[in-house]
């Protein structure tokens, strides 16, 4: 992306030499935000209402130097209850260097530690939505145009800050198309405030809903705005097909809500933690005798995803997902086994390389992955390296099965081990869960996350997943492999020494859940590391054991994360429609109320799903979602079944 071009005045005000504009008054711009924004909202009185775990969502035209948000963050933390919510949401064309946004908070000494706390999450210049967490509160950025990006968001606003460079200087972002998603996103007691009151403006809002309020503005501008929501209220509309291939679906949290997450695996944890953050009372249900003992189980796995230099929309989910991961990766306690030691992506072939190449005038900017040659990446990672490749600097390494027992006991998760649930069924808007044994168990709402066992459920049993065993290898550290500091992926991946022990793998084998370890698994890991890192003499070593499991993936290789629909009914509904191209006059497809999916992240589980398990929880509760709307179609577990209609609809007509 391109970032935004500053120049200072002699106080330090910054202004964007794109617009010939200042982001706020000189040296008034925490006095006049105050005024404008956090005033005309009420936002003191309204967020001293708040009840327990509700959440209130604040949207903004323009990010700028985020002073807005700090602002915004500070107030709630002074009014509102520590149980309740804040959703702040926010978008951005050309985004403020890092460097550059340190200097300009340096001048609001009393947001020093808010500030501090932004900076160090503050993502790189990546198009698409950035989410980031500050405990109860949260920082939904997104990078693009104001008009695109809007029009991808589910949410529910309550305040907009109509914020950015005068409309006579950035007539652009100031379109019908804007008022149409302020509209689409507003609701009974949305209100607006703005610093102008241009009439390009006040026909805007008038257009979107809002009974204006003029009054006069801050410092030497005249006037400014505040609009209240009187347009059409309802539950917001979403288009199913053709304009969208699915519709998102909601569930509103009503009360406190019990959720049964069944799978006490990586994606299983993290949705059960996004939930009990959200004030639900979550039971983690396993079969097996404890947590991670299954794909979840290895002892060490690397945060890692292997990106396009493209965006493409599985490269855009992935790049979000990492730099969530990262993060999440960072902020681990000693307690959980972890090192954020670098890692790489070797270019071990000529397709690789040329992918490689692509990357040095593609989407992916530097700071979350580089493009090194193979002397510097051999300085990187302490051992002899012959090829070039990406280079990840937050990336990194931690244990699975130490992070899922981290946090069952960090959140206080009720765990339910030796409990094969069989079966599901829903009556009067609950489920019951059937295990084996047969008890009965009654929820609100269910989240299956027990990747290829999801086929044993009726409701999930048409699913196009597919299971892929693998094994990884131990080895005992040599002084070869003891200079290792970084993780190195090719065909196969080496982790850095821990506990006087060097972890490789993994293979693939494909249509099996084969989870013996086996000797021919062992030479194969040997063997293919030690063609890409001939230095560390990997095929003179004998394995002192290992560990093979289960991956469960997808067809187009995305999670399956979202509500369920009822397969019969949906082919009822639109076969019909589809053949005869009608399916523009259908409503959305029937969801299954309360049922929920959380599967298929292959091996990049350590990458997708912490972000999954955000989305998921913010879809169940409504809070807004921090995934671009045509990505969230994309991870739909009802996507094959649209796909395999629309198939069957063109070869007919062929």
């Amino acid at each position: 992306m391109k970032k935004a071009q500053l120049s200072f005045t002699d106080d330090g005000t910054p202004c964007s030499t794109e617009f010939g504009d200042s982001y706020f008054s000189k040296g008034e711009g925490v006095a006049e935000t105050e005024f404008v924004f956090l005033q005309q909202n009420q936002l003191e009185q309204r967020f001293a209402q708040l009840a327990p775990q509700q959440n209130f969502t604040i949207a903004e035209t323009g990010f700028g130097t985020g002073l807005s948000f700090m602002l915004a963050w500070q107030l709630f933390l002074q009014s509102a209850s520590k149980h309740s919510r804040l959703t702040f949401i926010s978008c951005e064309k050309y985004p403020i260097d890092k460097h550059q946004l340190a200097q300009i908070h340096q001048q609001w000494p009393q947001l020093a530690a808010l500030s501090e706390q932004l900076l160090a999450q503050y993502p790189p210049s990546l198009e698409g939505f950035h989410l980031l967490e500050f405990g109860q509160v949260r920082l939904l950025l997104m990078y693009g145009d104001a008009q695109q990006v809007y029009s991808e968001l589910s949410a529910s606003v309550d305040a907009w800050f109509l914020d950015g460079f005068s409309p006579a200087l950035n007539a652009d972002m100031w379109q019908p198309a804007l008022f149409q998603q302020i509209n689409r996103l507003s609701k009974k007691g949305t209100t607006a405030a703005t610093f102008t009151a241009a009439r390009i403006v006040k026909d805007g809002l008038m257009g979107a809903g809002f009974k204006l309020t003029r009054s006069q503005g801050y410092g030497r501008k005249r006037h400014k705005l505040r609009g209240d929501f009187i347009g059409i209220c309802g539950a917001t509309t979403q288009q199913g097909w053709p304009s969208s291939e699915l519709p998102i679906h909601t569930r509103i949290n009503s009360g406190q809500q019990c959720v049964a997450v069944i799978g006490a695996g990586i994606a299983g944890i993290c949705t059960a933690v996004e939930l009990v953050k959200r004030g639900c009372q979550v039971t983690l249900f396993e079969k097996q005798s404890q947590a991670a003992t299954g794909g979840s189980g290895n002892l060490q796995g690397a945060v890692y995803a292997k990106l396009s230099a493209k965006l493409n929309d599985a490269s855009q989910f992935y790049s979000q997902a990492l730099i969530i991961a990262q993060r999440a990766l960072a902020s681990l306690p000693e307690t959980v086994p972890h090192q954020v030691s670098g890692l790489v992506q070797l270019a071990h072939n000529d397709a690789e390389l040329k992918k490689l190449n692509a990357f040095l005038s593609g989407d992916i900017p530097s700071e979350l992955a580089e493009v090194k040659t193979a002397a510097e990446l051999s300085e990187l990672t302490g051992v002899a390296i012959e090829n070039p490749g990406l280079w990840f600097a937050n990336g990194g390494w931690l244990s699975p099965s130490a992070l899922i027992q981290h946090y069952i006991v960090e959140h206080s998760i009720e765990l339910k081990t030796n409990t094969e649930i069989i079966q599901l069924a829903q009556q009067n808007k609950q489920w019951t869960l059937t295990s084996a044994d047969k008890t009965e168990y009654r929820f609100d709402q269910v989240v299956i996350a027990t990747a290829v066992d999801a086929l044993k459920f009726k409701q999930s049993a048409h699913l196009p997943i597919n299971k892929i065993a693998g094994q990884v290898s131990y080895l005992k550290t040599t002084e070869q492999t003891k200079q290792l500091r970084a993780v190195i992926c090719s065909d196969r991946y080496i982790m850095p020494n821990h506990n006087e022990q060097v972890i490789l793998g993994s293979t693939f084998r494909l249509k099996s859940d084969d989870i013996s370890v086996t000797e021919q698994d062992h030479q194969q890991n040997l063997s293919a590391l030690d063609a890409r890192l001939p230095a560390l003499n990997l095929a003179e070593q004998q394995p002192t054991g290992g560990r093979a499991g289960v991956r469960c993936t997808s067809p187009d290789y995305l999670p399956l994360v979202g509500s369920l629909c009822d397969a019969e009914l949906f082919e009822q509904q639109f076969q019909t429609s589809v053949q005869r191209k009608l399916t523009h006059r259908q409503a959305p497809m029937p969801q299954l109320d309360g049922l929920w999916l959380n599967i298929a992240h292959g091996s990049k589980g350590l990458c997708s799903a912490p972000y999954c398990g955000k989305i998921l929880a913010a879809l169940m509760t409504g809070e807004p979602v921090p995934l671009q709307a045509s990505l969230i179609n994309k991870l739909s577990p009802n996507r094959f079944q649209v796909r395999n209609m629309m198939r069957a609809q063109r070869q007919a007509t062929k």
